[in-house]
């Protein structure tokens, strides 16, 4: 027999690996959570900032809006339906005016101007009826008087003007800045018969915005008609470039009339959610939204994902030790214990039978060894006869080799694999010991022996994994009730394992039963191992010259050869067929016996 010899690095626990996996799931989750807990905040901070704005706007515009009413109301006096009206129209239709008639207008102006709530922002109101005639109520002193010649320098004071609040102009005749209104003047029979012209102070609305609390990098906007204007102070400054608002779809503002839009201005980086409101028809006032606004501070962000970060290391650490104590030193006195049994010390350990899972290994291993050490020291006590008492030595011969072996897989299992796999092993092992120990039948039936082989071989699958195969092919299940002595393929198996797959480091084993001739079986075992030379087989199946070499020289193929002529006769044993690095075929020739 050949015995291998095998190391391996042990790269990684499986603590380790269980530990690092927790801690790459913790910081995983952390790591949604933040984003996740980071995005709903987005949400939320940018909702709330949407609505804010929107109520500060509505409050805003509603006060702008009443000046801008008051001022509506001044100009609809000299428009139609007043007195003044009617001693505007009687001015502009008679064709030879009086002065009184003009400084009875001009009173009923100033006195409707005067009565006005809102008449300190109405910079100056002018009447004509496009034709010469003209009067002016002028709200300073400090103006350029309005004349004949000059009175075509405002722009929008022309027969066909329409109510507007279109623009900011400059006064041509001062160096201030204004809204005008146009308003159609009506007289008898609703027709037109001039003009209103009043120019209201851009202070109407910039009054109301100097306690408005505007957060950093966002602005003021106003639009009149389609004209834009940034609000900066007193300031009413035109934006110049393209003014362009795309519809924002993701969040909805809560009033009906508020519009929500993204706009990038030129000394933007990026575009901005711009919220508006209507101060009235052709008056609407926006501010845009900082992206800063939204975000919550990045700096705190980085101090929360530390500390989780941080928190993750140290529950891995208590983790660690407290798997060191539960787990690592458990497995390894278990380790140490399957060592020691390996190398022949079965003495009961109970300092491994802990109240817990690994503590079952344990007292599983301590039965084991009860078990190795039963069968150690049971004795043949059969005297029946010559050719029983022959067989049953020669039987005896095959469990402590068997016993060798198995062991050796057990302890290359336990060392490669931290003695997982442990319990499915000694199983197997245990039903083939309690075959060995229990089952005094001389013969058995193929399928037992089957089943035992297969016990065998999946301890052997354990420490070679997939580079062995082994494949069952029966020709008729009948044949499986046929007897065969008992541990009679095991050997074979083990001697095609070892001496044919081993040293080529992968193979395959083929199982055949079938039938030869009238009434035998032909039971084959074929591996595509290293196969033997001639001089090998006829070795192997002769009697050895010296018998003092001692037990183990006698177990094997030898010893199933010569267990089946002592049970059927010299017709039947075992025969070998190989071919050197090619295959190994051995062959049983069996009786159909269905009973002794």
């Amino acid at each position: 027999m050949y015995k291998g010899v095998f190391t391996t690095v042990r790269k990684s626990t499986i603590k380790s690996r269980i530990i690092l996996l927790m801690a790459v799931f913790a910081l995983l989750i952390a790591s949604l959570l933040s984003f996740f807990s980071y995005e709903l905040i987005t949400y939320y901070q940018r909702k709330t900032t949407i609505q804010a704005t929107e109520f500060n706007l509505q409050l805003v515009s509603h006060i702008i809006e009443q000046d801008l009413i008051n001022l509506s109301a001044l100009a609809m006096t000299c428009s139609t339906n007043s007195s003044t009206n009617s001693l505007i129209t009687n001015y502009f239709a008679s064709k030879n005016p009086s002065s009184k008639e003009a400084v009875n207008v001009f009173n009923s102006m100033q006195q409707e101007f005067l009565n006005n709530r809102s008449n300190s922002y109405a910079r100056r109101l002018i009447v004509t009826d496009n034709n010469g005639k003209f009067l002016q109520v002028d709200n300073t002193g400090t103006s350029v008087p309005l004349t004949i010649h000059n009175i075509g320098h405002i722009a929008g004071l022309n027969a066909d003007a329409e109510e507007q609040w279109d623009q900011v102009i400059k006064d041509p005749l001062s160096n201030t800045n204004g809204i005008p209104f146009v308003f159609p003047i009506y007289g008898k029979g609703a027709i037109r018969v001039g003009t209103v012209y009043m120019l209201a102070n851009t202070s109407v609305i910039t009054d109301k915005l100097k306690g408005y609390s505007l957060p950093k990098n966002s602005r003021l906007l106003l639009t009149l008609g389609n004209h834009h204007y940034q609000l900066t102070g007193d300031q009413v400054t035109a934006i110049t470039e393209p003014y362009e608002p795309v519809a924002y779809t993701n969040d909805k503002p809560v009033g009906p009339q508020t519009e929500l839009s993204m706009v990038k201005l030129t000394d933007d980086k990026e575009s901005h959610i711009v919220v508006s409101y209507p101060v009235r028809s052709g008056v609407i006032l926006s501010q845009t939204l900082s992206n800063d606004q939204f975000a919550p501070k990045a700096n705190i962000w980085i101090l929360v994902m530390l500390g989780v970060v941080l928190l993750v290391i140290v529950l891995s650490a208590i983790i660690t030790l407290y798997l060191t104590r539960t787990i690592s030193l458990p497995v390894e006195k278990l380790k140490k214990r399957i060592d020691k049994i390996a190398q022949g010390n079965f003495l009961i350990d109970r300092n491994i039978e802990w109240k817990s899972e690994l503590g079952d290994v344990g007292r599983g291993i301590n039965r084991l060894s009860q078990d190795i050490v039963a069968l150690m020291d049971s004795r043949l006590a059969d005297e029946k006869q010559k050719q029983e008492l022959e067989y049953r030595m020669l039987q005896s011969q095959i469990n402590p080799h068997f016993l060798y072996n198995t062991l050796n897989s057990i302890k290359w299992m336990a060392t490669i694999q931290n003695a997982t796999g442990i319990a499915e092993m000694t199983t197997s092992l245990s039903r083939l010991l309690r075959s060995i120990a229990k089952d005094n039948r001389r013969l058995m039936p193929l399928k037992d022996e089957l089943s035992l082989l297969d016990d065998y071989f999946l301890i052997q699958k354990y420490r070679y994994g997939s580079t062995v195969t082994m494949v069952k092919e029966i020709e008729n299940e009948e044949l499986l009730t046929g007897l065969i002595p008992r541990f009679t393929l095991q050997p074979l198996v083990e001697n095609a394992i070892f001496h044919g797959i081993e040293p080529k480091g992968r193979g395959d084993i083929i199982i055949t039963v079938s039938k030869s001739g009238f009434a035998d079986i032909l039971v084959t075992i074929e591996d595509n191992g290293v196969g033997m030379k001639e001089e090998q087989i006829s070795t192997i199946l002769s009697t050895p010259e010296d018998e003092s070499k001692g037990m183990l020289e006698n177990v094997g193929l030898r010893s199933v050869n010569e267990r089946l002529q002592l049970a059927f006769g010299g017709n039947y044993g075992l025969s070998i067929e190989s071919e050197l690095g090619q295959y190994t075929i051995m062959k049983l020739l069996l009786p159909f016996l269905q009973r002794e």
